[in-house]
C-alpha cells in the first residue's frame, strides 16, 4: 500500500468515525427509552458500510458512549462504566457478518431479502437488550439508593426500544439507498423527490399523520390511544401502492408521529402504541416485500411478452425487406432476359422467318410480364412508389378483386394513417390480402368494401381495417364470381391463405385483434393494429 493510498484510507476512516459519532449524538438527543434511534443507525451502517470501515464505526461509537460512561462513573460505579464504554456496534458486527456470509441482503430491482433484514433487526434488538440488562446488574449507586432491578419488563423495554428504533430507520435508509444507487447522476435527487412515492408520502401519509397528531393532542383518555393506533392506517395504504418501500418510509413517519405524542417520560400508553406499531411495521414490511415480488414478476412477464412481440415485429419487418430485395432481383432478372433476348434476335434476324421472330418476341414479353407479376406479388411496385393507400386503391389488391369478378370500393380516412411505422403499413397490407382471400374462400362475394381508418389515442397510433364481402352487387352488372376465384386472388397477391386463427395471431403481434361477423348477405372482418409496442425505432426506408 503506497503512502498516498494509506493516507487516503486513514483519512476516510477518521471521516467515517467523526460522521458516525455526530449522527449518534444527534439521534440520541431525540430518542427515548422505548424508541432508541441509535440502534437503527448502527445497524444501517453495518449493512451498508464495507467491512474495512467497521473499525471506524466502533471508534465513532466509542466516543459518545465512552464519554457518557466517564461522566457517570461516580454515580453508577466503575464496573458499569467499563462495560458501558464498550460500543454496542462491536458485538453486533459479529452477528451481521455471520448473516452476510450466509445470505445476500440485496437481490436487485428494488428487492431485498426481507426475512434476513427482519431477522438481523430482531437479533440486534435482542442482543442489545441482553447486553443492556447485563450491564444494569453491575450498577452500584454512590448513595444509599437501591440499584434498579432487572426484570422481564425491563428486558422487554430494552428490546422494544432497540427494535422499534431499528425498524424506524433501517428499512427507510435501505429504500433510499437502493433508489439512489439505481438512479445515479445529477438527476437522481429530482427523480426521487418528484416520484409518485414521494407524492404519496406527503399527501397520503404526512397529512393524515398530522391530523391524527392534532386529534391525539386535543383528546383525553381512550381517545388519545385510539388515534395513536390509527396512525398505522396510512402506512397500510402506502404499502398497498408501493410495496416494502412504502412500508419502510410510511413506518418511519408513523413511528415518529407516535413518539411525538408522548406527554411524559415512559408514557405507558405511548409504549403500548409503539409496541403495536412495531408489530404492524414488521407485518407490513413482509407483506410489502411479497407485493413487490409479485409486481416485479408480473412486470418481468409483461416485459418478456412485449419483447417477444417486438422480436416478432422485427422478424416480420426483416422478412418484408427480404421480399423487397427478391422482388427487385426478379425485376432486374426479367429486364436482363428481355435485353439479352432482343440482342439475340438482332443478331439472328437475317436467318429467322418473320413469324418465328414475332413468336420469340411474344414469348420473351410473356416471360418478362410473368416475372413482373411475380415481383409485384412479392412486393407491389405501387407500395414502394406511392405507399399503402395507393396500393389498396389501385394496386394488386384491386386487381385481385376484379379477377374474382366482384366490384370494389375502398375508403381511407384519418389523418394518422400516414404516420404509422413502415412495418405496420406492411402488416396492414399483408393482413388485408389474407382477409380478402379468406372472405372470397367463404363464399362467392360480388361486392368488396374496404374501409381503413388511422388514429391516435392516448399516445398510441392505431389503424382499423374493415373488409365486407357481400353476395349481391349494388349495380347488378358484375360478372358472377367463380368458385375458385379466391385461389387466383391468392396467387396474384402472394398470400398464404391463412385461416382466421392465423390472422388473429398475426394481428396480436401488433397489439391488435380481429373480429369476425356473419352478415345476412355476406361476411365482415374487422381488424385493429397498433404500433405502440416498439421499444426502439425500426429502419424507415421501406415504405412511403
Amino acid at each position: 500500500m503506497g503512502e498516498t493510498t494509506r493516507r487516503f484510507y486513514w483519512s476516510r476512516q477518521l471521516a467515517i468515525a467523526g460522521t458516525y459519532a455526530a449522527c449518534y449524538l444527534l439521534l440520541r438527543s431525540v430518542s427515548t427509552s422505548h424508541w432508541n434511534l441509535p440502534a437503527g443507525l448502527r445497524l444501517a451502517c453495518l449493512l451498508l458500510v464495507p467491512r474495512r470501515y467497521w473499525p471506524a464505526l466502533i471508534v465513532g461509537e466509542f466516543i459518545p458512549v465512552g464519554y457518557h460512561a466517564w461522566i457517570c462513573r461516580e454515580e453508577f460505579g466503575w464496573h458499569w462504566a467499563l462495560l458501558t464504554a464498550i460500543p454496542p456496534v462491536a458485538p453486533l458486527a459479529i452477528v451481521v457478518a455471520w448473516c452476510q456470509r450466509r445470505s445476500r441482503l440485496f437481490r436487485g430491482n428494488h428487492q431485498i431479502n426481507m426475512i434476513m433484514l427482519l431477522g438481523v433487526t430482531m437479533s440486534a434488538g435482542l442482543l442489545t437488550a441482553i447486553c443492556n440488562a447485563a450491564i444494569l446488574t453491575t450498577v452500584r449507586m454512590a448513595s444509599q439508593v437501591v440499584a434498579p432491578a432487572v426484570s422481564a419488563q425491563v428486558v422487554f423495554g430494552y428490546f422494544l426500544g432497540n427494535y422499534l428504533g431499528a425498524l424506524t430507520l433501517v428499512p427507510a435508509v435501505l429504500a433510499l439507498y437502493l433508489w439512489l444507487t439505481e438512479s445515479p447522476g445529477a438527476s437522481s435527487e429530482a427523480t426521487l423527490w418528484q416520484s409518485h412515492l414521494a407524492r404519496d408520502c406527503v399527501i397520503g401519509v404526512l397529512l393524515p399523520l398530522f391530523a391524527f397528531m392534532g386529534l391525539v393532542l386535543s383528546s383525553h383518555g381512550d381517545g388519545m390511544q385510539v388515534f395513536r393506533i390509527a396512525m398505522f392506517l396510512p402506512v397500510v395504504w402506502l404499502t398497498s401502492r408501493h410495496g416494502w418501500q412504502g412500508a419502510a418510509l410510511g413506518g418511519m413517519l408513523a413511528s415518529m408521529a407516535v413518539a411525538t405524542t408522548s406527554t411524559m417520560v415512559r408514557d405507558p400508553e405511548v409504549i403500548q402504541a409503539q409496541a403495536l406499531m412495531a408489530f404492524a411495521i414488521t407485518t407490513l414490511l413482509m407483506l410489502g416485500s411479497r407485493i413487490a415480488h409479485q409486481t416485479h414478476s408480473a412486470h418481468s412477464s409483461q416485459a418478456d411478452t412485449l419483447r417477444g412481440f417486438q422480436l416478432a415485429q422485427q422478424g416480420l419487418y426483416l422478412e418484408e425487406l427480404r421480399l423487397r430485395q427478391a422482388a427487385d432481383t426478379l425485376e432486374h432478372i426479367g429486364q436482363s432476359i428481355r435485353e439479352n433476348h432482343n440482342r439475340l434476335l438482332d443478331r439472328l434476324r437475317h436467318v429467322l422467318p418473320a413469324n418465328e421472330e414475332r413468336a420469340y418476341s411474344r414469348q420473351a414479353a410473356l416471360t418478362q410480364h410473368e416475372m413482373h407479376r411475380l415481383a409485384n406479388a412479392l412486393y407491389p411496385r405501387g407500395w414502394r412508389e406511392r405507399g399503402v393507400p395507393a396500393t389498396l386503391r389501385e394496386g394488386p389488391f384491386a386487381q385481385a378483386v376484379a379477377m374474382a369478378g366482384a366490384t370494389y370500393r375502398c375508403d381511407l380516412s384519418g389523418r394518422r394513417l400516414s404516420q404509422l411505422a413502415p412495418d405496420v403499413h406492411m402488416a396492414l397490407y399483408r393482413l388485408a390480402c389474407e382477409v380478402l382471400v379468406y372472405v372470397l374462400s367463404r363464399g362467392q362475394s360480388q361486392h368488396i368494401h374496404l374501409q381503413v381508418r388511422g388514429g391516435h389515442t392516448g399516445g398510441q397510433r392505431w389503424v382499423v381495417m374493415r373488409l365486407v364481402g357481400r353476395r349481391g352487387a349494388p349495380d347488378g352488372d358484375a360478372t358472377a364470381p367463380t368458385a375458385e376465384s379466391w385461389k387466383q386472388a391468392m396467387t396474384l397477391l402472394g398470400a398464404s391463405g391463412l385461416g382466421i386463427a392465423s390472422i388473429r395471431d398475426r394481428a396480436q403481434i401488433y397489439g391488435g385483434y380481429v373480429h369476425l361477423r356473419d352478415l345476412a348477405d355476406g361476411l365482415s372482418v374487422t381488424l385493429l393494429l397498433r404500433d405502440s409496442l416498439r421499444a426502439f425505432p425500426l429502419h424507415r426506408g421501406a415504405s412511403a
